[in-house]
């Protein structure tokens, strides 16, 4: 017994986990005391549009850099990472340009309502290449196990981003004091997480276009099936924001964005973190036996073990705390809370095991799920629209078919990483 506590105690795994998710409670204890400022500072509607604005641009987070980013964790031999980063670059800058032109399109002939904020298109361009160049620094880091840097770069966006929105409210700033702290916070940090990185520069640099095809073709799964999925799972999560639009009011959003912020926090402090360091050992794993089991099994156990808890306090013990907390009005958010609080819980085990599809060359897998996951979102909007459902009716049914997905993907991957796979470019 003492044996195995000794071991728990110097697990690699669990010190990598520890690092990163302490830069996460910071990060969310400094949200937390932010929160009530915010939500005393700036109207329902300003918190609503603010969000509705994010949820377009976090349709294209992940999948940003075509995915290749996520490779340059996976890829075994050294000589790759440099043409994989440049390449990520590039396809970061190239999405950037088109999305944000799609969106100036959008804003100028289609939604009036934004007139007053012209600069929109603008700032979400500049928001994109800050999620390009972070998830190309980020899987670096995560390769080099540079989990100290990951961690504080973290605490260094999220305090800057919360006062500066809290001085934003203190000089009546609206929606723009909001948005524009949350961009610009998005590019501190990123000095330190490219310090490794910067003796290379020149060399990333000279990387040549068939280097680059070269790592083009070797993780050819990464644009064609992994960089879809995700971005039908950004997606999913994010048309429910654009749906609650469409079906209710502005203020609405804003209640369920202070709602979606506290749910997320366990995802924020835990399970973003877990999920950095199961790919790393996950990929390692696949390297040396072509399967990624006890990395799966290590992993899912962790994340069980706190949901139950995480889940019970979110139903139980958060709701009432929203009024007292976030102010008058406010409890509105609490019973949204309660009503998702099962759905997150599913969601905060599968969303760090969904690497091991990467890991197992098996990202064409993703998609179907989360084609079915925008299929949900669209079919609960389809029936709330046509039976003029509540927004706690909408919720209930976003919640139970969530969770049935979640809970599919679950055991999907957990039988895939009990297979023998090939060995990672064995081509080479």
């Amino acid at each position: 017994m003492r044996d195995k506590i000794v071991r728990l105690k110097n697990s690699k795994f669990l010190k990598s986990i520890s690092i990163l998710t302490t830069g996460s409670v910071i990060a969310q204890i400094i949200t937390v005391v932010a929160s009530p400022l915010i939500t005393r500072l700036f109207s329902p509607a300003d918190i609503g549009i603010y969000t509705y604005i994010l949820s377009l641009a976090n349709i294209f987070n992940a999948a940003m850099n075509g995915r290749y980013d996520l490779a340059i964790v996976s890829e075994e031999k050294q000589e790759r990472v440099f043409p994989l980063i440049k390449l990520s670059f590039l396809f970061s800058v190239a999405m950037s340009a088109a999305v944000s032109t799609g969106y100036f399109i959008y804003f100028k002939f289609f939604s009036k309502e934004y007139a007053d904020y012209p600069y929109i298109p603008v700032l979400i361009f500049v928001l994109l290449m800050s999620f390009g160049l972070i998830n190309i620094l980020t899987s670096f880091n995560n390769r080099n196990k540079e989990y100290f840097v990951m961690s504080s770069v973290y605490v260094i966006r999220t305090a800057s981003q919360n006062i500066g929105a809290v001085i934003g409210g203190l000089l009546k700033a609206g929606m723009p004091g909001l948005l524009l702290p949350y961009v610009l916070g998005q590019f501190l940090g990123i000095n330190r997480q490219a310090k490794m990185l910067k003796p290379h520069l020149k060399e990333v640099v000279k990387v040549s276009k068939e280097e680059m095809k070269e790592v083009m073709k070797i993780h050819y799964k990464q644009p064609l099936f992994s960089a879809p999925a995700q971005l039908l799972s950004g997606l999913s999560y994010s048309s429910v924001t654009l749906f609650i639009k469409a079906l209710f009011n502005t203020s609405v959003v804003g209640y369920y964005s202070i709602s979606m912020r506290v749910l997320g926090l366990p995802l924020s402090v835990i399970s973003g973190n877990v999920s950095k360091v199961f790919f790393a050992d996950a990929s390692r794993e696949y390297d040396k036996t072509g399967q990624f089991y006890n990395s799966f099994k290590k992993t899912a156990l962790f994340l069980v073990a706190l949901s139950i808890p995480m889940v019970l306090g979110m139903f139980f013990i958060v709701p009432p705390l929203c009024r007292p907390i976030f102010g008058e009005g406010w409890e509105v958010a609490g019973t949204y809370i309660r009503i998702l609080s099962f759905m997150f819980g599913f969601r905060f085990i599968t969303t760090s095991l969904t690497p091991g599809l990467i890991v197992a060359n098996k990202q064409n897998y993703d998609l179907p799920f989360q084609v079915a996951l925008v299929a949900i979102a669209l079919g609960c909007y389809i029936v709330a629209k046509t039976f003029n459902l509540s927004m706690e009716e909408f919720l209930i049914l976003i919640s139970a078919f969530f969770s049935l997905r979640f809970f599919s993907y679950f055991l999907f991957i957990g039988r895939l990483s009990k297979k023998k796979g090939e060995i990672k470019n064995e081509t080479d």
